[in-house]
């Protein structure tokens, strides 16, 4: 399951959001599709999920779909700013 970890606040800003974490001392911007699947790790999820929704909202395929959540799971992830636990 993919969650949000740690103390990042967001705001969106427009299409994307803007990411704080005080405690690491960092900031990231997100764009629309990232603002999006933060939006949906809101509740922990998973790639099928996830991308059940993106491909609904946004001209993309199942494939591309899981491979782009991936990366980006993957970059947040080194941020500190999602976990991943075993389903």
């Amino acid at each position: 399951m993919i969650r949000r970890s740690g103390d990042w606040l967001s705001a969106r800003v427009g299409d994307e959001i803007m990411m704080m974490s005080a405690a690491r001392g960092n900031y990231l911007g997100v764009n629309e599709v990232g603002a999006r699947i933060w939006e949906l790790i809101e509740t922990p999820s998973d790639i099928d999920t996830i991308c059940t929704t993106l491909v609904q909202e946004f001209a993309i395929d199942l494939d591309t779909c899981r491979a782009e959540v991936t990366q980006f799971v993957s970059e947040m992830e080194k941020h500190g700013a999602i976990a991943v636990d075993p389903a």
